[in-house]
């Protein structure tokens, strides 16, 4: 799939092989090197963020308690400015549903959480270099050439894409583009008299004939408590971010707020897709760059969760020398991951199609399966008690929509 090592003029002989190359110094990029690290200490591994830490990433930095159980298992924890969360609240059908999971996750700035991250890794010895843009990729039998921009080359047995939503990995190794997209525009502002309490996330749906949602995270900035309020919409028309920006300005008005008093910042997301391509022989890609939950945009959780489901698994291919990763999808879709992933794309096709209307009546009165999945949020182990009274409670309502 990625162009030939001739095309790049790159001679095999002229650096030392490592064992693995991450492109992409994020969550999911970070995740993976220490996921490896854990099970396979002697592997060299290098990282290369095109970035320098601290660099900033638009991000409503939602992360949920999950990603931090995770992390728990290989002894890190990421120290960084948050606010705790203990409730996910959804306003749908005309009502706001709260429920309350104490500890649920927490909000984070990227730009700090992402470079806490980083040092982590850094203190176990993991190579991380940073400003280092990758110019193209070569893959044949013998390996991966990565060649850097300012004409440098590396070797490696294998390479993980872990750049993103518009990586050049997927680019260079010829995955398709992809269907699921979608656009968010956010900003940062003070609190405004509707908002509900600093430990609670917000996810709008009120506004129907928008094919997504608005939000408000409490998040701070410079040790200050503000919210981060933005509009996350799918990419159904091509004047997607002035509809978000348009969005986010009536939702500002309906609290007070003037967006024209704020700086806002737009950034673009990836689906998850079934079946679609996330490996070839050599590549494997996590995060965002093999696709996040379309459904909300929910992505650091998830990425760290990739980067803990890649790392046993290039372990054991490293130490096996079966680096076709051919299988590297049907393992992401047998694991939690793969499930969570399959089960939000379910959501986002019934929720968007024409049964919107019908399904927005029905939702406020799904409390216990909404509980369910702020659980699972969570990383509280789920109760087969918990999924029967969501799977009657969805049943009922459902029959009462019918006869209705």
């Amino acid at each position: 799939m990625c162009k030939p090592a001739r095309e790049l003029r790159i001679s095999w002989y002229v650096a030392s092989v490592l064992d693995l190359l991450i492109v992409g110094g994020g969550p999911s990029g970070i995740s993976t090197a220490l996921h490896v690290q854990a099970a396979a200490p002697g592997a060299r591994i290098a990282v290369l963020e095109k970035a320098t830490y601290p660099r900033d990433k638009i991000c409503a930095g939602g992360i949920g308690a999950r990603a931090f159980r995770i992390l728990e298992r290989i002894g890190v924890e990421v120290a960084c400015p948050h606010v705790p969360l203990d409730a996910v609240a959804m306003r749908i059908g005309g009502e706001t549903v709260v429920v309350r999971e104490p500890g649920c996750g927490a909000v984070v700035r990227r730009i700090q959480f992402d470079h806490a991250f980083a040092e982590v890794a850094r203190g176990r010895g993991i190579a991380i270099r940073e400003g280092c843009e990758v110019a193209g990729i070569a893959v044949d039998e013998r390996g991966v050439t990565v060649e850097l921009a300012g004409g440098e080359v590396l070797r490696a047995r294998a390479i993980v894409g872990a750049d993103g939503v518009a990586g050049v990995t997927r680019r260079a190794c010829g995955f398709p583009r992809g269907e699921l997209r979608a656009q968010a525009v956010e900003l940062d502002t003070e609190g405004a008299a509707a908002d509900l309490p600093r430990d609670t996330v917000v996810f709008d749906f009120a506004t129907t004939e928008l094919r997504g949602y608005a939000w408000d995270f409490p998040t701070l900035v410079d040790g200050a408590p503000l919210m981060c309020r933005g509009v996350y919409l799918l990419h159904d028309t091509a004047r997607v971010p002035d509809q978000a920006r348009a969005r986010l300005a009536a939702y500002l008005a309906e609290r007070g707020l003037d967006i024209a008093r704020y700086k806002a910042k737009q950034f673009a997301e990836r689906g998850f897709e079934p079946g679609a391509a996330i490996s070839a022989p050599r590549v494997l890609l996590v995060g965002e760059a093999a696709g996040i939950d379309i459904a909300t945009g929910e992505g650091i959780g998830q990425a760290i969760e990739y980067g803990a489901v890649a790392g046993p698994y290039l372990a054991a291919a490293l130490a096996e020398g079966a680096l076709g990763f051919d299988d590297w999808a049907r393992v992401v879709t047998r694991h939690h991951l793969g499930w969570q992933l399959a089960i939000r794309h379910g959501c986002y096709r019934a929720f968007y199609g024409r049964r919107r209307a019908k399904i927005e009546r029905l939702m406020p009165r799904l409390t216990e399966l909404f509980k369910v999945g702020v659980q699972d949020f969570a990383g509280v182990p789920l109760s087969k008690l918990a999924l029967l009274r969501g799977a009657g409670q969805f049943l009922a309502a459902f029959t009462r929509a019918k006869l209705a």
